[in-house]
């Protein structure tokens, strides 16, 4: 899964890739309500990083109405409504040169026709179906982020759930940022407000993969309990040593 992860975000690293994404977004509106934001906080002469960190909220908001959401998708023969069938497809040549791995089918309950929804793990082909599963969700919003500049990496929760984090110039510190949600700097979401039972959350960027769980919980403890995949110092082994490997694929 992390090398799965660590190609998307390089190829977030792709001028191409980026100026793709940048050509979507309305710059110059979301750079007024960046600016807007500021000043009805009492900001009227904000830094250069203040306006980056407001704009890379208003790039969150934005998203948030610009991706679809796909639980159940409807028929691509008429339209209606489908359901899962459980099993999943093979994808096709297509399919895979976009990065797809796995597709989900659903079965129309009016016309039985099958339709197919390939999981694109390609940033570039997510900029032009512009819908997903929160994997999805995170992994276009990491090429935004990129895009415009701000140090990004995706964050894997082994709960299941994926999002983002940017490094924050104002904050000092990784910023939570959700796409699936628009709520930012609030690692304490899932835990206290899903009533999530975290395990491992790692965060993969293009310089390495990092245990990042401690920032997500404020119950290290049972937290603690529920971690069995491998002893604490064979994790932090693994991913020195995975980080390593990545590295050495940049060369």
């Amino acid at each position: 899964m992390c090398i799965v992860l660590w190609d998307s975000l390089a190829k977030y690293e792709d001028p191409v890739y980026k100026e793709a994404a940048r050509k979507t977004v309305p710059v110059d509106e979301l750079k007024k309500k960046a600016l807007l934001s500021l000043k009805k906080e009492g900001n009227n002469n904000p830094s250069k990083n203040e306006q980056d960190h407001a704009f890379l909220l208003q790039l969150l908001f934005w998203f948030k109405g610009s991706f679809s959401w796909v639980d159940l998708p409807p028929c691509d023969a008429c339209g209606k409504e489908t359901k899962a069938l459980g099993v999943p497809g093979r994808p096709d040549a297509s399919e895979i040169s976009f990065g797809a791995t796995r597709v989900s089918l659903f079965r129309c309950n009016h016309c039985s026709k099958v339709t197919r929804f390939p999981r694109f793990n390609d940033p570039n082909k997510l900029l032009e179906t512009r819908k997903g599963k929160c994997g999805e969700w995170a992994n276009c919003f990491t090429l935004y982020c990129r895009a415009f500049g701000y140090e990004s990496r995706v964050v894997v929760d082994f709960t299941d759930h994926v999002w983002t984090e940017c490094y924050s110039q104002v904050l000092g510190r990784w910023m939570h940022l959700d796409p699936c949600e628009a709520e930012y700097d609030k690692p304490l979401l899932y835990e206290q407000g899903w009533g999530k039972k975290l395990n491992y959350v790692i965060a993969i960027s293009k310089d390495g993969v990092y245990d990042v769980t401690k920032h997500y919980t404020r119950k290290w403890d049972e937290v603690l309990s529920r971690r069995t995949l491998a002893t604490e110092s064979f994790l932090v082994s693994i991913l020195e040593s995975t980080t390593k490997e990545l590295l050495a694929r940049k060369k």
